[in-house]
């Protein structure tokens, strides 16, 4: 029988590296994020904007660092929960980001009670802070997968033929 998708839990690639549910068969990120010194509540990540996530000429779209403060957000605490979701996540966008040049994110767990994660983390670029993010994360409940999946089933089709969200 197969295995609960509630089972679910990030574990270190090949490498050792701690990726996402769609980078981890690559073994490498598609996001340019890697991890760079690791402490006990705090993790600093190298990362560069790969080129195909441009926004404007020669910067960085906004989601990529959006995707970029979940991925960092997770990591840190995935280093003593393999199961978490994001609750919340806030991002004050504060310098453009250029493409392929690195850039330094340090992530540091403020308070863990719980379920309840909170993290922070600020991207820094030749001395400037170009973004700084908070975020909740929480502790996946046993049913969370199983639960989540069911839900679109049960949203009712619109006319156009997909299902609307109610």
């Amino acid at each position: 029988m197969p295995e609960s998708p509630d089972a679910f839990a990030i574990e270190p690639s090949p490498s050792g590296r701690l990726l996402c549910g769609g980078c981890a068969p690559h073994d490498s990120c598609r996001l340019g994020v890697e991890i760079a010194d690791a402490q006990d509540d705090k993790v600093r990540f190298d990362v560069i904007c790969p080129p195909l996530w441009h926004g404007g000429p020669g910067v960085a779209h906004g989601g990529w660092k959006a995707a970029v403060f979940d991925d960092v957000f997770s990591v840190v605490a995935l280093r003593v929960e393999p199961r978490l979701v994001t609750k919340s996540l806030s991002i004050s966008y504060l310098r453009p980001v250029p493409v392929e040049r690195p850039v330094e994110v340090l992530a540091r767990i403020d308070r863990h009670a719980g379920r309840q994660w909170k993290v922070s983390a600020d991207m820094t670029l030749a001395g400037m802070v170009p973004a700084i993010a908070r975020t909740e994360l929480r502790t996946r409940h046993p049913h969370h997968v199983a639960r989540h999946e069911a839900w679109p089933a049960r949203q009712p089709m619109s006319h156009n033929g997909s299902r609307a969200e109610s």
